[in-house]
């Protein structure tokens, strides 16, 4: 039997504030390319075999894409069993899974559990058939820009002994708006609890097909804006790490995802518009829409005995016309529905329930007028709803 070298417990860093910028620096007079491919490089300890459930990251360096200047370039890592990168068709499956997280620097500590989940995936393995010996992955990187443009590397193999994992789909990456005309207006970010208060969670899109490992695709967030008055986008709440701002003046034309030193996203002109976002090309578009109808929103249920209860408006800042919801649920005495409904005498109906949002879904969704009542688990939530869109949001307090 030949010998393996197990590799195990290193790797405990990401490093990826290690660098600013990537090899070579033409910033004067620089010529914009567009590069096919750029260099990952076989990491040093390449030819020994990972124990992916006793090591943390794989650390994976590479050159930057020859742009013809230092570009702000995000890198992403994908493994594949077969070196093969086809994208899924409406017969296939794709051959290959992009790993969630990124990188922003020319090291990328990339997570073991990811790695081990996309082969779970790609060789559709339960806990009978997950191979007990070592196999061959492969893995590449795909480098994009803020303009959307993107390459791929070369693939390297890499030998790495897997483990049962049980298979979930990752849940919608979610982004949160914050600034002068989102919610109180404060820029409150200290974490969750501003959300709702100060954040606003944007939503996920009624039929798309998120990455099922890492949760990316379109959301978006359709409300009133007020001229003059700056917001951004971020990621997590209680962090400016990652967000999206204007890269020029106060605006909407220039769009830029960074860890800060953008200016605000701003409107010329108060009205409503939607602002969709792409978390997995980051491409971020805002544009004007027509003005919706304007209600009062209560919430009913069985744990309420099937009475109105008002939801509270959460942008309050002076000017605003509000169309975001929400309600702190305790049903801790057990499991309950619920759906959202407008006021009574709204909506062409004196009871309200002309106009009334219900889904299957849980804790988030898309409701629509006269859906199933939402089944809700026993506990406490912060419940959130958008009215223009129907979009559904219970977020566990405990």
């Amino acid at each position: 039997m030949k010998k393996l070298n197990i590799l195990a417990g290193l790797f405990l860093g990401i490093g990826l504030s290690l660098f600013t910028a990537c090899e070579d620096d033409n910033d004067s007079n620089p010529i914009v390319q567009q590069p096919d491919t750029f260099e990952l490089n076989t990491p040093a300890l390449g030819g020994n075999v990972y124990d992916l459930e006793k090591s943390s990251h794989i650390q994976l360096t590479y050159k930057q894409p020859d742009y013809g200047y230092t570009a702000a370039v995000t890198y992403y890592a994908q493994v594949s069993m077969t070196d093969k990168w086809n994208d899924a068709t409406e017969e296939t499956e794709a051959t290959y899974v992009e790993l969630n997280g990124n990188s922003s620097t020319c090291e990328f500590g990339v997570e073991t559990s990811q790695i081990d989940r996309a082969i779970m995936q790609l060789g559709g393995y339960d806990e009978e058939t997950v191979p007990n010996e070592a196999v061959n992955i492969y893995i590449r990187l795909r480098a994009t820009l803020t303009s959307g443009y993107q390459c791929y590397s070369n693939s390297i193999k890499l030998s790495v002994f897997p483990y049962y994992m049980p298979v979930v789909n990752a849940e919608p990456e979610i982004w949160y708006l914050v600034g002068d005309c989102i919610g109180d207006g404060t820029w409150g970010n200290d974490g969750t609890g501003n959300i709702g208060v100060s954040l606003i969670p944007m939503s996920i899109v009624d039929g798309y097909e998120y990455n099922a490992t890492t949760g990316q695709g379109e959301i978006i967030y359709t409300g009133y804006f007020l001229a003059g008055k700056g917001f951004k986008l971020i990621k997590k709440p209680g962090s400016w790490d990652d967000q999206w701002g204007n890269s020029s003046a106060p605006g909407i034309d220039s769009p830029v995802k960074n860890d800060g030193g953008s200016s605000n996203l701003q409107v010329a002109t108060s009205g409503y518009y939607s602002v969709k976002l792409n978390t997995a090309t980051d491409v971020l578009t805002i544009e004007a829409v027509e003005a919706p109808e304007v209600y009062h929103i209560m919430m009913q249920g069985d744990f309420n005995g099937w009475t109105d209860v008002a939801m509270t408006p959460v942008n309050t800042v002076e000017g605003m016309n509000n169309h975001v919801w929400r309600y702190e649920l305790d049903t801790t005495s057990g499991d309950t529905t619920a759906k959202f409904k407008v006021g009574p005498g709204e909506g062409g109906s004196a009871d309200g329930w002309g106009v009334n949002w219900g889904g299957a879904s849980f804790p988030y969704g898309i409701g629509s007028n006269g859906g199933a009542n939402i089944p809700i688990p026993a506990g406490r939530y912060n419940v959130f709803f958008n009215d223009i869109n129907g979009f559904y949001y219970f977020y566990s307090l405990d």
